[in-house]
């Protein structure tokens, strides 16, 4: 691998119904980060999530959209920082397992290979090769541990002038089941509520709490029209 010009970290914190994206550029060389200073304001706080959702809509995934998108440079320490929250129907499917009750989701995560390009008068400023980077189907990217939590972790050895890793961070409690392609699926611990719904129990309960507001109807209109 030939000598990086910079190290990009991205996390994917994964929630039930949303997808919190943080990337971090960090020890830029002085060339690349002048370029990227460059590219403003092209490049700015909308382009990479812009990005995303074209590649989506090109892979026919819809129902999804983005929110709260930052972009930050600190030119002391020559770091780049972006952020934003991705959402819809098309991101996140939910399912319940029929035999432990536990929550099921499944995560599309085609997204990570959008590429970034910043262009200017038809000349391309900057690349980000995120499909290059992150390509590798998800079977084959480690489980680790990642503050208490399960992540799918990649750290990418394509020769570029980027030193890029990846998390997938799950939500607390969660656990992978599986990772094939470009999606995973995570379970959740049934709550309560999923338990009682699910118990053989609850069906009698509701029968005997209607009889009883019956009962009670009844004795309620019996004193009433009495004389």
């Amino acid at each position: 691998m030939g000598e990086a010009h910079a190290s990009l970290a991205v996390e994917a914190h994964v929630g039930v119904e949303q997808i919190t994206v943080k990337l971090e550029l960090h020890d830029i060389s002085q060339a690349l980060y002048q370029r990227m200073l460059n590219a403003r304001p092209a490049l700015n706080e909308t382009t990479i999530p812009e990005a995303i959702l074209a590649y989506m809509e090109e892979e026919g995934l819809e129902d999804v959209y983005y929110k709260d998108p930052e972009l930050s440079f600190d030119n002391a320490s020559r770091t780049v920082k972006a952020s934003f929250t991705l959402a819809g129907r098309g991101l996140v499917d939910f399912s319940y397992n029929r035999t432990t009750m536990a929550r099921t989701y499944e995560v599309e995560a085609g997204w990570r290979k959008a590429d970034v390009e910043v262009r200017e008068g038809g000349r391309v400023l900057l690349k980000l090769n995120f499909s290059s980077y992150f390509g590798l189907p998800l079977g084959k990217w480690q489980v680790v541990g990642y503050g208490g939590r399960e992540a799918l972790f990649l750290n990418s050895t394509t020769e570029d002038e980027l030193d890029p890793v990846w998390y997938f961070v799950l939500p607390k409690g969660a656990r992978l089941v599986r990772a094939s392609g470009d999606k995973f699926t995570f379970e959740l611990p049934a709550t309560f509520m999923d338990k009682f719904l699910a118990s053989p129990f609850w069906p009698f309960l509701a029968v005997v709490a209607a009889i009883l507001v019956a009962i009670s109807y009844r004795k309620a209109a019996v004193r009433l029209v009495r004389p």
